[in-house]
């Protein structure tokens, strides 16, 4: 995982299980198969807290694999999708 100087590894680990809980529920018939933080980028953070009216915000890549049938309609049957960006936003007090 890539180290950073502005979330400690246990705020990354927790974003990760937020994306994964999502990627669960939401991407039937996907399978998740990478999944981490891409590095801080302050500049784009702040950019997405800044439009999101957020205090922070944190981004975090994945790959993931569609099946071949019975997949979400607005993705590509048999695919691999390669960094796929997870965009979270909080503010203080973790919310």
């Amino acid at each position: 995982m890539e180290q950073s100087e502005l979330y400690t590894e246990k705020e990354i680990e927790a974003a990760i299980l937020v994306v994964q809980d999502y990627f669960d529920y939401h991407f039937n018939s996907c399978k998740l198969l990478t999944i981490g933080y891409s590095g801080d980028n302050e500049k784009e953070f702040d950019e997405w807290a800044d439009h999101y009216g957020a205090e922070e915000a944190i981004i975090l890549t994945s790959s993931f694999k569609v099946a071949a049938e019975g997949a979400e309609p607005t993705l590509e049957p048999n695919s691999t999708h390669t960094d796929w960006k997870w965009i979270l936003l909080r503010n203080v007090g973790g919310k």
